[in-house]
């Protein structure tokens, strides 16, 4: 059985390094916009119609970040949280490959 919540949170960590190489976070990552702000142009393509601006991110970090020190979240909650990580995480990683 997967365990979804450690695979969350290795994806979490993945995630939040390449958004800060990126300047999306700051080093305690925290979103390094105002809610008006763009992504960087990568960022933006890469995720053309999963996040649309970096206030966005702030929801589904605190999931993961709730599902990776425990915390309770519904199954619903946490299944939501598994695929958008992992849909979001291989379309950064592909951007990045390409852009390389």
């Amino acid at each position: 059985m997967i365990d979804r919540r450690a695979e969350l949170g290795l994806w979490l960590g993945r995630l939040e390094t390449i958004l800060i190489e990126r300047g999306v976070l700051n080093e305690d990552g925290e979103v390094a916009c105002d809610a008006g702000s763009r992504s960087p142009r990568d960022v933006e393509e890469a995720l053309d119609g999963f996040i649309e601006n970096p206030v966005e991110f702030v929801g589904l970090l605190k999931i993961c970040r709730d599902a990776r020190e425990g915390r309770p979240l519904s199954p619903a909650v946490l299944m939501a949280a598994h695929l958008m990580t992992k849909e979001i995480l291989l379309a950064l990683q592909e951007a990045i490959g390409a852009g390389r």
